[in-house]
């Protein structure tokens, strides 16, 4: 089951953040060198003998620091002095030490410019390090959704609720099997460091369990023991920032050679599907309860099977879209807003082009920024048969042994329950 490519539609917060660049450039410094020197000289000229304001050209230096580099800012200092003599033969001040006074004074502008540069680059060197390492945990713990992942065309878009943050609570993932396409798209509840942990807890393990098991019933067990584990860890770590933490999601099986899916509702909002007649409707999916409230003795849900042919959209959402409200404190109304969008697109237009009207009107309706993290998956089925999918061809069937753990602290009540595997395993299984 090939897939190629990235999502055909990113997030604007990930487009405006790839690097940090530096504050300036060579028009605003020779804006500035230009106002600056303007001012003085005209200034200066206007003014009494007795009274000249040449000196304040030592100011300049430190006005580029904060926008050039080190060695801009030290031929801004010497184009300065220039200026000054410059003056002094048109103009020359009264007899005295004034004349001495005006080239200590940007000689003194200039070394403080200088320091002041240095530092901003020295603090721009150790923020793009952290860029960096921010990209790459992303990467890792939000990697890119394929734009095509077998039959299926796949739009994603993302935006965390912290303008200088890159990942957050929303979690989604597309995983590709032997035993067919799985997606999720869940929501922790939280905020901050503690949720981004547990989605990427729940996202290691659905990469896991999505590949090597069968049953999408036994994935969604895997992804309730991932929530748990979090939690037990979390309590033995003495991290009480998310006690108890919980997370509603969306599990989705796409079996081979079938046109239809199978969806598990762990709490969270049922998808809008879009008929390849351009009709939208919301499918009854019955809400289980969030991953992680197994332990309280309440079943898993069960997955729903819906028709899902070619030409047909699912759109699926985190409450960061439900709950974005317009100046007068209204609701984001998805469910009544999508019909009109989808009869604005061309018949052909890809999912990415609904993803992108779709956020379009997300961002015209919501008033200021989002108080949570956003999320939004857009997955069509088009034409085609596809072969099972597997990492590599020598992987090997393998059974582990069912030994019961210890009961400890560590322990949970899912952890209690057999946990095989019954497919195919490979040392290069995808990431």
């Amino acid at each position: 089951m090939p897939f190629s490519g990235s999502s055909s539609f990113t997030s604007p917060t990930r487009e405006a953040r790839p690097t940090v660049r530096p504050t300036g450039g060579w028009r605003a410094v020779l804006l500035v060198m230009l106002v600056g020197v303007v001012t003085v000289v005209s200034l200066d000229l206007a003014t009494p003998a007795d009274f000249r304001t040449r000196a304040l050209l030592g100011l300049l230096p430190m006005g580029v620091a904060v926008l050039t580099s080190v060695m801009t800012t030290a031929m801004v200092t010497g184009g300065m002095l220039v200026v000054y003599i410059g003056l002094q033969l048109v103009s020359p001040v009264p007899s005295g030490g004034w004349g001495v006074v005006g080239p200590l004074l940007i000689a003194t502008g200039g070394l403080l410019g200088v320091l002041i540069a240095r530092r901003r680059e020295e603090q721009h060197a150790r923020l793009q390090a952290v860029t960096a390492i921010a990209e790459a945990t992303q990467r890792a713990v939000m990697r890119a959704v394929p734009e095509h992942v077998g039959n299926l065309h796949i739009a994603d878009f993302y935006q965390p609720a912290a303008r200088a943050a890159r990942v957050g609570g929303d979690w989604y993932d597309v995983q590709p099997s032997p035993h067919g396409v799985r997606a999720v798209l869940g929501d922790v509840s939280g905020k901050g460091l503690p949720a981004v942990s547990a989605s990427a807890s729940l996202l290691g393990a659905f990469r896991e369990a999505g590949y090597h098991e069968a049953d999408v019933r036994e994935v969604a067990r895997r992804l309730e023991i991932g929530m748990q584990r979090y939690s037990a860890w979390a309590r033995v770590m003495g991290e009480e920032e998310l006690p108890d933490a919980f997370s509603t999601a969306l599990l989705l099986h796409f079996p081979p050679g079938t046109d239809a899916v199978d969806i598990v509702n762990f709490g969270h909002e049922p998808p809008l599907v879009v008929g390849a007649d351009g009709r939208v409707h919301t499918p009854e999916v019955p809400p289980g309860v969030p991953l992680g409230m197994g332990a309280l003795g309440a079943a898993l849900p069960e997955p729903v099977r819906l028709p899902f042919g070619v030409g047909d959209t699912l759109v699926l959402f985190t409450d960061g879209v439900t709950e974005s409200r317009d100046d007068d404190g209204v609701f984001y109304p998805v469910r009544d807003r999508l019909p009109g969008l989808v009869r604005e697109l061309p018949a052909d237009a890809p999912p990415g082009e609904l993803l992108r009207r779709l956020v379009h009107d997300l961002h015209g309706h919501r008033h200021g920024s989002t108080s949570d993290d956003t999320a939004i998956t857009v997955v069509r089925r088009t034409a085609g048969n596809v072969a099972p999918y597997a990492a590599d061809t020598d992987a090997v069937l393998y059974e582990p042994a069912r030994a019961q753990p210890p009961r400890d602290q560590y322990a949970t009540d899912m952890r209690e329950r057999a946990c095989p595997s019954r497919s195919t395993s490979s040392t290069k299984a995808i990431a």
